[in-house]
């Protein structure tokens, strides 16, 4: 018997095993900017969910206006009926007697104070709200996406710097090391180098682990397997070309503000707000309902009449009216309702004047944040270029021996981060030129701009 078990446990122990060892293997993936566009706007978690809360308004609307038209009921019945004549026991007298009915009722609200046509205005509203908040989840998820992408790649290019840097002062420290021991140089030039080599590897250290923070970042973005090996297709960004940027345009950003998804989903907000109003003020109008009803029966205790007559002939009857309802007292209700409503509508305001508020602040940041760049980018590079060539002409008064290490050293390490500034400078003047594009709703025509291919999400 235990051979028989293992005989067929264990292919299933070994398939499942393979099946988790697959699941831990890192999966290799090339993305290029195009990709991560599609990707995020596919597959992303946030803009799922918007979508369905879309498609939840879309049936609460039609749920609304299919509840104001009229409605048609049917309904059918048998039964058994055993019974006796009242005088004598059941069970001598009793006689089986069968039954049939059936009814077809019908009912339409004629006037209900507006608050059918107000309840379905409020489910239009509500979609559209949702639909234009749809939009804007798209536009923050593009934004999001396209950033992280970026940042991975500026910290890519931080670690090639810190790389090279390190590689430098190591050879640079074999270097001393071994003028050292030929006692040409002091011992503090050793350990000076030394502590040169060890903040180059804390700042490798840091890049590397900033890259993966962004990557990780990147991959739930996207809905990647966090053990997904990413590499980065380059070929389609214009990163590093300031020509290919456009002049930002105050007036024309705060033009487009008013148009941005966000605030004309909160214009629609107040919109249903106002239809709630016209609800709960309904709840204290008259009602007027027309009905119409069929019905019939029959009953095997008549015997001067078949099934047939009696059903379809005899007992057939139809009826029609209409019916007025006046609420004189509703505990309250209507008037309550009605402040809820008020209130509700409050709220929906201030919630746009606050958005208002924070999105012409938010595009103005973003502007100061484009300017700001723009000067840090020409300065970094200046302080570039100047400080590489004093390197080479400290360096070379270095080798005839009219310098320091200590002199060669500090210039060199202000390179470095003249070299990192320039890389930051161009991802800063990039993105916050995406920025303002993000903040006056604009971003998918800024990004098919800067692309040399067309990405059909976004057109």
């Amino acid at each position: 018997m235990p051979r028989i078990l293992t005989f067929f446990i264990a292919p299933v122990f070994a398939a499942l095993l393979l099946s988790a060892q697959e699941e831990e293997m890192p999966l290799n993936r090339t993305l290029s900017l195009p990709e991560v566009i599609s990707l995020a706007l596919e597959r992303n978690l946030t803009l799922q969910r918007s979508q369905v809360l879309v498609e939840l308004r879309e049936n609460e609307a039609r749920f609304q206006e299919a509840d104001s038209r009229a409605n048609l009921n049917a309904s059918m019945g048998a039964g058994l009926r055993y019974s006796g004549d009242g005088r004598d026991a059941l069970w001598n007298t009793g006689e089986l007697t069968d039954s049939a009915s059936g009814n077809l009722s019908s009912s339409l609200v004629l006037y209900n104070g507006g608050g059918r046509a107000a309840a379905i205005d409020q489910a239009r509203s509500n979609l559209e709200a949702s639909a234009r908040e749809y939009d804007r989840s798209k536009q923050i998820v593009l934004f999001q996406s396209v950033f992280r992408y970026l940042e991975a790649v500026l910290r890519l290019k931080e670690i090639d710097i810190q790389s090279e840097e390190l590689a430098i002062r190591k050879e640079n420290l074999e270097r001393i090391e071994v003028g050292y021991e030929n006692e040409i140089r002091i011992l503090a030039d050793v350990l000076r180098q030394r502590a040169l080599v060890a903040d180059s590897e804390r700042r490798l250290v840091q890049a590397q682990q900033a890259h993966e923070t962004s990557l990780y970042i990147l991959k739930d973005l996207l809905l990647l397997p966090p053990q997904t090996q990413v590499d980065f297709n380059l070929e389609n960004i214009r990163w590093g070309n300031p020509g290919s940027l456009p002049e930002p345009l105050m007036e024309k950003s705060l033009n487009r503000l008013l148009q941005r998804p966000d605030l004309k989903a909160q214009q629609y907000r107040l919109d249903a707000a106002d239809q709630g109003i016209r609800v709960a003020r309904a709840g204290g109008l008259p009602t007027l309902t027309a009905s119409a009803n069929l019905r019939t029966s029959y009953t095997s205790a008549n015997p001067n009449a078949s099934f047939a007559s009696q059903y379809f002939q005899n007992q057939p009857d139809l009826s029609g009216g209409i019916a007025f309802s006046l609420p004189i007292f509703d505990r309250r209700r209507t008037r309550t309702n009605l402040a809820r409503a008020l209130l509700q509508r409050r709220q929906e305001e201030i919630d746009l004047i606050d958005l208002q508020q924070a999105a012409q602040t938010d595009l103005r940041r973003a502007l100061l944040d484009f300017r700001t760049a723009t000067a840090q980018l020409s300065f970094s590079q200046d302080q570039l270029l100047s400080s590489e060539e004093a390197l080479q002409a400290e360096q070379a008064r270095y080798d005839a021996g009219a310098a320091t290490l200590l002199d060669v050293n500090s210039l060199r390490s202000t390179r470095l981060d003249a070299a990192v500034a320039v890389e930051e400078a161009w991802f800063d003047l990039f993105t916050s030129r995406m920025d303002i594009a993000f903040q006056d709703g604009t971003i998918e025509y800024f990004l098919l701009s800067q692309l040399e291919t067309s990405i059909p999400e976004l057109e």
